[in-house]
């Protein structure tokens, strides 16, 4: 395995196109590695000191953020996506980054992008996380297919529009804190959306269990219309994504499910406690 800068990259086998994403991706350790992803770090500053995503344990992370810690994050520079760009081994770069409306990521791999000689697309992913995730599995799963650089780049652009997340969380206090929570939260257990780098409101729910099946009932109709792999993920928060796994695994149009564990940066923001889902709605 080799490094790109505090990132990681997944895989081998040098092809015409390499992915690079950041690591607000979460993407799931084996998937990454059989799919040859190459991941740039953010970075949590954490008791002043600054230290990449990729380097916290997210366990630990929780304890501390559940204990009354209050951790602020930033983005990658451009020079470590140049740095990702030039060790990825590929004759084109396609980076699928974070939305640029929560995070200055996808403005530092365009500034890297016209630092290399290498010829580098960069795509803005609307979503974070799971959605993240999602957008980049499914790329990545195209490219292993055999499409081409345009075709993945054209996938990843469509599926930047498709992508939509739905999440609970124990608290709306960090939401808040950092200017992203909407001005219409009902009392209960809010769930959120986050659909072209925009967070809305979807509902609220009287208990934890209701707030998994109100996101059930949320991707349901979607599937039916649309079917669709989901990613499912959560921050200290197991037993539910177990609930919520379970609840979408009988869902008609739910073509496979990935896990993922929600990582620091995105915590830093939706709190500890969180879960949620992602899955692509019908094109048009």
């Amino acid at each position: 395995m080799t490094q790109a800068g505090p990132g990681r990259t997944y895989g081998l086998p040098v092809t015409t196109t390499a992915l690079v994403t950041d690591s607000t991706s979460y993407l799931p350790p084996g998937l990454a590695d059989a799919l040859g992803i190459t991941v740039v770090s953010m970075h949590v500053v954490l008791d002043g000191r600054s230290v990449p995503e990729v380097e916290l344990d997210p366990a630990e992370f929780y304890r501390r953020l559940r204990a009354g810690a209050t951790p602020t994050t930033s983005h990658p520079a451009p020079g470590e996506f140049l740095q990702a760009y030039d060790a990825a081994g590929a004759e084109r770069v396609l980076c699928v980054t974070a939305a640029a409306a929560l995070s200055g990521s996808h403005q530092s791999a365009l500034l890297a992008a016209g630092m290399t000689d290498l010829p580098v697309d960069v795509v803005d992913s609307g979503t974070i996380g799971g959605g993240l995730c999602l957008v980049v599995l499914e790329t990545a799963r195209g490219l292993a297919a055999g499409a081409s650089h345009d075709e993945t780049l054209a996938l990843a652009t469509s599926l930047g529009d498709r992508v939509v997340s739905t999440w609970s969380s124990d608290t709306t206090a960090l939401l808040a804190a950092g200017g992203r929570l909407p001005d219409d939260v009902p009392e209960g257990i809010a769930v959120f959306a986050l659909d072209r780098g925009q967070v809305r409101v979807l509902g609220a729910a009287r208990s934890v269990e209701e707030s998994i099946d109100f996101q059930v009932d949320v991707i349901r109709p979607a599937a039916a219309q649309s079917p669709t792999r989901v990613t499912v993920g959560h921050g200290d928060a197991a037993e539910l994504a177990d609930a919520l796994v379970e609840a979408l695994s009988g869902v008609d149009g739910v073509l496979g499910i990935d896990r993922y564990v929600t990582g620091p940066v995105v915590a830093a923001h939706a709190g500890a406690g969180n879960v949620g889902a992602s899955y692509l709605r019908a094109a048009g």
